[in-house]
């Protein structure tokens, strides 16, 4: 029996395959950001299916959490690379039916809806209207680039400036290495003989 995968669906009226990247567009509920996998190149396709089926971005509830992690095999970062390549699409969630396995169906609205019932909120980057124009880019079909690092908070303009995207950039980067740290403390406590010792190399494991 296939196991079920998430962020997988079809667009109903055209019953093209896509990845939901945003489950939400900001302050538009009614709205998600797509790819459509069948007009991507054939080696970003299989990138992107790899990265759907891993079991880190099933583990996420967006998958933009997890694409914001990963790198195309020409080195670009995944969810930069679709964005400034104008390969997110703004749909609406009604128009998107999920498709975990080849029997079931489910709309993305419904799920929204659950979830939001539940206390699950979609959390998405903030749309910068400006930034797009100056871009020359249709706001409808591309997101901020600060959705690098979506863990940061808006200020009260709702716009992510580049301080405070820095500001989230190193924070993250804090919290990978304080996890790092605690990984390594537990090693050692352990194999106490694996902790490095002034002037002798740590042990190598045979």
């Amino acid at each position: 029996m296939a196991k079920n995968l998430k962020h997988v669906g079809q667009l109903v009226n055209t019953q093209r395959r896509v990845v939901v990247v945003f489950r939400e567009v900001p302050n538009e509920p009614e709205n998600c950001l797509v790819v459509d996998t069948d007009a991507l190149p054939d080696w970003m396709h299989d990138d992107v299916i790899n990265a759907v089926e891993s079991p880190g971005a099933q583990q996420s509830a967006n998958f933009y959490e997890y694409a914001q992690r990963q790198m195309f095999t020409d080195g670009s970062n995944m969810l930069q690379a679709l964005h400034s390549k104008g390969l997110l699409q703004k749909q609406p969630t009604s128009n998107v039916a999920l498709t975990p396995n080849a029997s079931q169906k489910v709309m993305l609205s419904e799920i929204n809806q659950i979830l939001k019932e539940q206390g699950q909120v979609a959390v998405a980057p903030t749309v910068d209207p400006n930034q797009m124009a100056m871009a020359n880019k249709p706001v409808d079909n591309v997101i901020n680039e600060t959705v690098a690092a979506p863990v940061a908070s808006a200020p009260d303009s709702g716009i992510i400036n580049d301080e405070d995207l820095a500001k989230s950039m190193i924070a993250q980067a804090e919290q990978f290495e304080s996890e790092a740290n605690r990984l390594k403390e537990q090693a050692y406590e352990m194999d106490p003989s694996l902790k490095p010792r002034r002037g002798r190399p740590a042990k190598q494991p045979a």
